[in-house]
């Protein structure tokens, strides 16, 4: 029997093409479907739900985001937002590793919770 790897599936909210405050540079932004955390002034409520998202592996994002490569400069890349990304771990893994592959830069925005200094 021959075991056949299946590929990770990402469920993304929305995608922005030329993002200037989500990371150094120009970046093709990827927002996740998906956060628990609730925060009271969120910037993005409408990625909370989990199910609400369209689903992608990483090489189909890596092909939508690298035809806008020739905007990001040498500071430019990829980052993916959300919603949270952490939920996603495997997918956002399997997502940073094949972009480096390719030399791109990537990061993530993840939110934390603070009150008078300390993480709630």
């Amino acid at each position: 029997m021959s075991e056949e790897k299946k590929e990770l599936t990402g469920y993304i909210h929305s995608l922005e093409s030329f993002g200037s405050v989500d990371g150094p540079g120009v970046r093709y932004v990827i927002f996740v479907s998906g956060c628990a955390m609730r925060c009271q002034f969120c910037h993005n409520p409408d990625t909370w739900d989990m199910k609400v998202g369209t689903p992608y592996t990483a090489d189909e994002l890596l092909k939508k985001a690298v035809r806008y490569k020739g905007y990001w400069g040498k500071e430019g890349g990829i980052t993916v937002s959300g919603g949270e990304p952490m939920l996603q771990i495997d997918f956002l893994t399997e997502l940073f590793r094949k972009a480096k592959a390719q030399g791109n830069h990537t990061g993530y925005q993840r939110q934390s919770l603070y009150q008078r200094g300390r993480a709630l």
